[in-house]
């Protein structure tokens, strides 16, 4: 009996005739892999943004690879859904590349996406992006292509083209990686409706995008969906939520010198316990426990 590889799951969800454009948070460690999960959502994702956050750095390409398809180990270990993982520019060069796309894959990824900025790279919200030439980031995709051992696993190319060039150059670039083969595209900081309808019906493959809370105005699933998208990414939300959360009790807890006016907003060890699958885990010992007592007991007396 097969398991169905996490990239077929994906291109499913993606051709789904839903109301809605498929919903996928970001999560960036176990727990928010689980919480993610326990929601409903059917789909996760992994930004360098939010891994580098955790281990207390800037997203300007200092996190490794390892570091990131280490991550991807955790969620995917954590949680049954198919991820999408950030592979930033591919960490380098053709060796690096395809390096790298084996790693993530090996680690259960479903995809991965490749952008067309040069190593090391900027974060999309930051200025003074540059761009490499559409030859090299299709060269990016064909040699992902080549590397990757399932032809379920989606390679996926990203432009930060729209900041730098202009909508017409961004669609462009978006259609060489198309003609190179890359399973579906992303265009970042688009946020009016009318191009994105641009950008939907200039394309062949699914294209994704992105939705960021309080960096430019969201437009709800079943809108997007409409415009053409099959899935849109909250890449940061969860990150965000938290930062806000955590801030807001430690200054209660500095101001009063105590948490009790954040314990109703707070969850008790019990639900985390739940989350975490402590119940399986008592079961597994339990059951060994149990096989333990029984192989013991036919061991005849006095045996060494």
């Amino acid at each position: 009996m097969t398991t169905l590889h996490p990239g077929a799951r994906l291109r499913e969800l993606l051709r789904e005739d839903s109301a809605g454009a498929l919903i996928a948070p970001g999560c960036y460690d176990g727990i928010s892999a689980r919480l993610v999960e326990q929601a409903g959502f059917r789909v996760a994702y992994m930004s360098g943004l939010c891994v580098a956050a955790t281990l207390g750095e800037p997203d300007v390409g200092v996190i490794s690879v390892d570091a990131m398809v280490d991550r991807v180990r955790v969620i995917t270990r954590a949680s049954g859904l198919p991820l999408i993982a950030d592979a930033d520019s591919g960490y380098g060069g053709a060796v690096n590349v395809a390096h790298a796309t084996r790693a993530f894959e090996a680690a259960g990824a479903a995809a991965i996406h490749l952008e067309d900025q040069p190593f090391p790279k900027k974060c999309a919200a930051m200025s003074g992006k540059k761009l490499v030439p559409i030859a090299e980031m299709t060269a990016r995709v064909q040699t992902a292509l080549a590397a990757r051992r399932d032809r379920d696993f989606m390679i996926i190319a990203r432009t930060d083209a729209l900041a730098v060039e202009g909508l017409d150059a961004s669609i462009a670039r978006l259609r060489a990686y198309e003609d190179a083969g890359a399973d579906a595209t992303m265009l970042m900081s688009v946020s009016s409706e009318e191009d994105m309808r641009r950008v939907t019906s200039s394309l062949k493959k699914p294209t994704i995008v992105l939705m960021v809370e309080g960096l430019r105005p969201t437009v709800p699933a079943r809108r997007l969906k409409q415009l053409g998208y099959p899935l849109v990414l909250y890449p940061v939300s969860l990150l965000q939520a938290q930062a806000y959360t955590h801030e807001h009790y430690l200054r209660q807890l500095r101001e009063t010198g105590g948490a009790e006016a954040a314990a109703s907003s707070m969850w008790s060890l019990p639900q985390i316990a739940a989350l975490l699958g402590l119940e399986e885990a008592n079961a597994i010992d339990e059951a060994f426990s149990g096989h333990v007592a029984q192989a013991l007991a036919a061991v005849p007396a006095g045996a060494a």
